[in-house]
């Protein structure tokens, strides 16, 4: 299976960074940039932090949520 990354966005729409899915990066920027920063797949939204819970609560609860999305 290939390797996806991860877009964490700031709730202004900037780019933060590209995680690997097998890592927690994506899950603890949506803690540190707050309500209204997001995860993207390939431009789609995969994760809205506040909406969807709050990423950094529980990393893998998070990741799976995002891989279900993706289904």
């Amino acid at each position: 299976m290939a390797k996806i990354t991860l877009d964490a966005y700031a709730p202004d729409g900037r780019l933060i960074a590209k995680c690997d899915q097998d890592d927690y990066g994506a899950p603890l920027l949506m803690s540190l940039y707050g309500e209204g920063s997001t995860i993207r797949v390939k431009n789609r939204i995969v994760w809205l932090e506040g909406a969807d819970g709050e990423g950094a609560e529980s990393y893998d609860g998070t990741i799976f949520k995002i891989f279900s999305r993706l289904k």
